[in-house]
C-alpha cells in the first residue's frame, strides 16, 4: 500500500479553503491542511516497516456466538454471550492465548447488552433500563465487584441515549435526554478517580435534534457528541468544550456513518462523508487530512499505529503515524471487511472481528458478531 500523500513532495504546503455549509446557518470557511513533510524532515521515532508474525484464527464456538469488547490484558480477550438456557442474561468469557479455547468467568452476569469495556480492560461498565429508572454500574474484572455509581429516575420520561469511556479509562460519560423537553437533557460525566459526576446541559442543541453517542477527552474538558440534526437530518459531529456545567459548541461538520475518535486532548479524528479520515485541531482550527477512501480505522491506545481498510477493498491494512502521515503501510490481512478492530495496549496483537468480502452490507452493519474472528500479531 502506498501511503496516499507521498507523492505531493517534500516541503510543500498545500492550502485548500473551501465553503462549507449544512451544519451552521449561512456559509462558513475553512483551512483543510493536506499535510506536508515538514513532520518527515524529524528524526523518526520507529523507520522499521510492519511485520505480521502469526495469525490466530478464533475458534468458530466463539466466533459466531461471542461480541468481543476488547483487551482485559496484553495476551487475553473478553466479550459476552448468551447462555442457552439463560437467553435474557449476558454472560462473560475470556479468551486467553494461544486464543484456542474460550473459558466463562464466573460471578459476572447481566441482562443487558448495553456494555462496555474500559481501555485499559479493568473494569466494565453496564447501563440498565427500567420503566421506572435506569442506573450505571461498574464491574471490576479483578475481584468481580459491582458499584453502582448513578441512578436516575425515569418516571418524566428522561432516558439513557449511550455510555462511552475516554481513552484514558478516567471517565465514564452519557448522554440523558428528554424528548419532551431538551432543556432538561444533559451530559453526564464520573469520574473514576474522584468518585464524582458532573452534569452539563445541553441547551445549544435544537428539540429535534437526534443525539446519538458522546465522548469525553482524556482531560475531561472537552466532549465530542454525533446527532442527526433536525434541519438536515444527516450526521453530525460536535465538539463542545466543557465549561460551568454547560456544553459550548466549538466546531460543527458533517461526517461519514462510522466512529470519531480523539486522538489528544485538543484533537480528534473522523471520516468524511466520502471516506476522508480527517484531524480537526481545536487550537488552530485546521483540518487535516490523514488517509483517503478509507472504510473503517483504529488507531492503537498511543496512537503511534493506525489499522484500517479501504473502500471496495477486504484488505486489513496497518501503518505507523508520524504527525499526520501515515508511513510503512502494509496489508496484514486479505478477505475480510473489518467491523471491529482493537489493539492490545503493547500494539503487538490486534483483534479484528469482520464480514467476508461478499457480504452486503446494507443488512449487517449491526450483526457483525457472527462474522469471521481473528488476531494479528506483529513483530
Amino acid at each position: 500500500m502506498t501511503n496516499t500523500k507521498c507523492g505531493w513532495g517534500v516541503g510543500i504546503h498545500l492550502l485548500i479553503l473551501v465553503l462549507l455549509s449544512g451544519c451552521s446557518a449561512g456559509l462558513q470557511s475553512e483551512t483543510i491542511v493536506i499535510t506536508d513533510s515538514d513532520e518527515m524532515g524529524q528524526t523518526l521515532q520507529d523507520t522499521s516497516p510492519v511485520q505480521v508474525k502469526k495469525i490466530y484464527r478464533l475458534p468458530e464456538e466463539n466466533a459466531d456466538t461471542v461480541q468481543w469488547l476488547g483487551w482485559s490484558s496484553s495476551d487475553s480477550i473478553v466479550g459476552t454471550f448468551k447462555a442457552a438456557d439463560l437467553p435474557e442474561r449476558y454472560m462473560f468469557k475470556r479468551l486467553i492465548y494461544p486464543f484456542e479455547q474460550g473459558e466463562s468467568m464466573t460471578g459476572i452476569n447481566m441482562n443487558t447488552s448495553r456494555i462496555s469495556l474500559s481501555p485499559d480492560g479493568k473494569h466494565v461498565a453496564e447501563m440498565i433500563m427500567s420503566r421506572k429508572e435506569a442506573s450505571l454500574n461498574v464491574i471490576s474484572l479483578k475481584d468481580i465487584k459491582k458499584t453502582e455509581i448513578d441512578r436516575f429516575s425515569a418516571s418524566n420520561q428522561q432516558f439513557l441515549q449511550d455510555m462511552s469511556w475516554s481513552d484514558n479509562s478516567q471517565y465514564i460519560s452519557c448522554l440523558m435526554l428528554d424528548p419532551v423537553d431538551n432543556s432538561k437533557s444533559s451530559l453526564r460525566v464520573f469520574n473514576t478517580k474522584s468518585g464524582k459526576f458532573q452534569r452539563f446541559t445541553l441547551n445549544e442543541f435544537g428539540q429535534g435534534d437526534s443525539l446519538l453517542n458522546v465522548y469525553v477527552s482524556n482531560d475531561g474538558r472537552s466532549a465530542l457528541i454525533t446527532m442527526y440534526a433536525s434541519d438536515i437530518r444527516k450526521k453530525t459531529i460536535v465538539l463542545g468544550k466543557l465549561v460551568d456545567d454547560q456544553f459550548e459548541t466549538k466546531y460543527k461538520r458533517l461526517i461519514g456513518e462510522n466512529q470519531v475518535t480523539w486522538i489528544g486532548d485538543d484533537q480528534f479524528a473522523f471520516l468524511g462523508r466520502d471516506g476522508t479520515l480527517y484531524e480537526y485541531d481545536l487550537r488552530n482550527g485546521e483540518l487535516s487530512v490523514i488517509l483517503e477512501k478509507v472504510y473503517a480505522y483504529e488507531f492503537s491506545q498511543d496512537k503511534k499505529i493506525i489499522a484500517y481498510s479501504l473502500q471496495d477493498e477486504d484488505v486489513v491494512y496497518v501503518g505507523k503515524m508520524q504527525g499526520r502521515n501515515v508511513l510503512y503501510n502494509k496489508p496484514v490481512y486479505h478477505g475480510i471487511i473489518p467491523m471491529n478492530m482493537k489493539w492490545n495496549s503493547e500494539n503487538t496483537r490486534l483483534f479484528i472481528q469482520g464480514l467476508k468480502a461478499f457480504a452486503n452490507l446494507n443488512n449487517v452493519q449491526n450483526d457483525y458478531s457472527k462474522g469471521p474472528s481473528l488476531i494479528i500479531e506483529l513483530e
